[in-house]
């Protein structure tokens, strides 16, 4: 096998260096056109391989001030020691690669100043792994420059032409055609003949950091067309903080095995991502056996940062035997730690999280709901063959209709190649009314001077239950089947009802309405169809995850809900229809859309119109905007069981460059700009729309909104979240 490849590999150098023989130098156009088309070869053309990594990380705080020594709480921020100006970490970890582009890096060894599992889990790893010769690197953080769909955003200059042990090198300058987080600016040096790179070099830009690679490629048989050194620079500035950090890492490949062709069909399965494992800490504090595995010498600063590490060590062994101890404090400080931030806990198989119980960063606000704020805890329980249970746990507040709503799903996944799972919900909605409210009692309340807003919203309070199974038929197509069960009693309001009285004809009304809200249940088993054409996908060990398409996303969902089944007072029937896509092109341009249609048919008793696609989302979220888009914002929750028809359509164009790109400080901070457009038509409400604008980047997203009833102005608001 080794000979068949080293075979193809002089194949392709002979055959790319036939008609370069001359040492004539070449126009940067035309060395970028034979690297570029190399360069669709080299991507495809190691098959997999297994190799040890090992990475320093030294960090060293170059301006600090009284937040310094707090900002390590906020999660995924800057890697920095809070209490010390200077840190270092060293890993060796066995990194696993399958085309395309499929990484497993188990991290084996550490030791340094720094090796809690958080700290470790913020070293660039991914970054360690860029194929050059790609589209993208991983997670399309960044656009590379050697290939033809991506030329178009950068310029290229030839900065140089040298030649070293015969041959020719070509050093090109690269810049992005605009400054952006997701383009790069720097340089390579190509090699006349195989048109490989051996040196590239780039530069980007993030929120609060700049941050610059080098990476060099092999020199011996298939290394050519593999890293293996890398060095990141970073520095981020923060709150008035400066820290900077160099990660240095080498490469050292056990095992590389070529693809056999690199023409094949393409595939729906991109399982193309990088996952670090770090169940625990493997901290190794031998000396010895880092002097022996250690690849890069240490410097003198990095032998300084660890004996000061070491002589602070042993003072704190010293206090600790003399009972001179902060245990106390150090608890009762990490006791508020994890009450302000997200906490992690694993024990065994079993995995914790919370979100804290004064976490500033759940807070969020919107005119319609005033200020909210959220809970979340998780439980996750691994099982063999990648099953697992997941039981998650919300709650939210809203301040303006002074309502705190909960729920509590567990999921039992049972096949993950096929997405097979068990979910049961339970929890406390929206309060909401019935259609005999709707129908019956609005025009005699209107004559009795009461607003319909002020208590509508009011009348009943909703406690649910959702049972149901999900498997996929086919790639792309999924079948959801299960039971809804509702439970609603009165609120209580029916003093604003008594006190509307005023004379024994308007009493005998009010007592009427009183008879009608009693408590009502509803069983209604339903069934859902979801296809998406041609579904890409990925899978992460056994569990199938879906991606993205190029089509649409159908849904079909009919529901029945039967009387006298447990306590069932209700019958009718719900069919509704929802089409859904997220089309990007360009660079991070994307237009997300949302059309969707439902309507109450044979109702044959009271019902609640509870939709599932028209609906207030307290939980989830539609669109990845961080505002939940996807939904009206200003629109009156009492509205949503308000209409047995709707038609609705929603819209979203997100781009990173629009009205802000020309202001330097804010085009910095908006990473994302977006338009949003909304149109709701039912029979009694023809047409309403909503108009926004929003921002956002990794940690903050915010939206103004106007609402339309058909051409007339009624209400502008914002909604504005932390994303963390």
């Amino acid at each position: 096998m080794k000979g068949k490849v080293t075979v193809y590999i002089l194949f392709l150098i002979i055959a790319s260096s036939k008609s370069f023989a001359s040492q004539t130098e070449l126009p940067v156009d035309t060395v970028m056109e034979k690297a570029m088309n190399a360069a669709e070869k080299y991507n495809n053309l190691v098959e997999s391989f297994s190799a040890e990594v090992y990475t320093r990380t030294y960090i060293e705080t170059l301006k600090k001030n009284f937040l310094y020594k707090h900002t390590h709480l906020i999660p995924d921020f800057v890697l920095h020691d809070p209490k010390n100006k200077t840190a270092l970490i060293e890993t060796i970890s066995e990194l696993r690669f399958d085309y395309p582009n499929n990484y497993v890096q188990d991290v084996q060894y550490v030791t340094g100043t720094l090796t809690g599992k958080r700290d470790i889990e913020m070293i660039p790893f991914e970054l360690l792994n860029i194929n050059i010769y790609g589209e993208t690197a991983y997670d399309e953080s960044f656009f590379m420059p050697l290939r033809f769909k991506t030329s178009k955003y950068y310029r290229y200059n030839l900065a140089d032409t040298f030649t070293e042990n015969e041959k020719t090198y070509y050093s090109i300058n690269y810049d992005p055609i605009y400054e952006n987080t997701k383009l790069l600016k720097g340089s390579f040096i190509i090699e006349e003949g195989t048109w490989r790179v051996i040196f590239f070099r780039g530069e980007g830009i993030d929120i609060v950091s700049n941050f610059s690679f080098e990476i060099t490629m092999g020199k011996e048989w298939i290394t050519l067309y593999l890293p293996v050194q890398l060095t990141i620079y970073e520095t981020s500035s923060y709150l008035g903080n400066v820290v900077a950090s160099r990660h240095l890492s080498t490469i050292d490949y056990k095992d590389i095995e070529l693809r056999k062709t690199t023409d094949t069909a393409q595939s729906l399965n991109i399982s193309d991502f990088y996952k670090v494992r770090l169940d625990s800490v493997p901290i190794q504090g031998d000396s010895a056996f880092w002097n022996e595995r250690r690849p890069i010498p240490l410097q003198a600063m990095e032998k300084d940062v660890l004996a000061q590490y070491q002589q602070r060590q042993k003072e704190e062994a010293i206090r600790k035997a003399n009972g001179d101890s902060l245990s106390g404090f150090n608890i009762a400080q990490q006791v508020a730690q994890r009450m302000a931030v997200n906490s992690n806990y694993k024990y065994r198989s079993a995995a914790i999280r919370y979100s804290g119980l004064f976490n500033p960063l759940l807070l969020g606000y919107t005119s319609r709901d005033g200020v909210t704020y959220r809970q979340k805890l998780s439980f996750n329980f691994d099982l063999k063959r990648n099953r697992s249970v997941n039981v998650k746990a919300y709650g939210r507040y809203m301040s303006r209709p002074n309502e705190f709503i909960t729920d509590l799903t567990t999921v039992w996944n049972y096949d993950p190649p096929r997405l097979g799972s068990t979910t049961i919900s339970i929890g406390n909605g929206t309060p909401v009314y019935s259609s005999d409210f709707v129908e019956q009692i609005q025009d005699s309340l209107n004559k009795q001077g009461i607003d319909f807003e002020d208590i509508s919203v009011n009348y009943y309070r909703d406690f649910f239950v959702k049972l149901f199974n999900t498997y996929e038929v086919t790639n792309g197509l999924l079948l959801h089947a299960g039971i809804d069960y509702h439970i609603r009693k009165p609120k209580g309001n029916m003093g604003k009802l008594r006190s509307a009285g005023q004379d024994d004809e308007q009493t005998d009304n009010n007592e009427e309405i009183e008879n009608m809200f009693h408590i009502q249940r509803s069983f209604a088993p339903f069934i859902r169809v979801s296809w998406t054409p041609r579904q890409y996908y990925r899978y992460d060990g056994r569990q199938k995850i879906y991606e993205r398409s190029s089509f649409p996303t159908f849904k079909l969902e009919l529901s029945r809900s039967f009387q006298n089944i447990f306590g069932s007072t209700s019958e009718y029937n719900r069919i509704e229809f929802d089409i859904n896509q997220n089309i990007q092109f360009g660079l991070r341009h994307s237009l997300q859309y949302h059309v969707g249609a439902g309507r109450f048919i044979n109702q044959k008793t009271e019902y609640f119109a509870d939709f599932v696609y028209f609906s207030k989302n307290n939980f989830n979220e539609n669109w990845d905007d961080g505002l939940g888009g996807g939904s009206f914002n200003l629109l009156s929750r009492s509205l949503y069981n308000a209409f047995d028809t709707y038609v609705q359509a929603h819209a979203m164009f997100e781009t990173p460059f629009l009205i802000l790109k020309n202001i330097p400080f804010i085009s910095g901070f908006a990473v994302n700009e977006r338009i949003y457009l909304s149109q709701l038509h039912t029979p009694q409400l023809t047409s309403y729309t909503e108009l926004g604008y929003g921002i956002g980047n990794r940690f903050f997203n915010a939206g103004i909104f106007a609402a339309f009833y058909k051409t007339d102005f009624r209400e502008v608001g914002v909604r504005a979240a932390l994303e963390f």
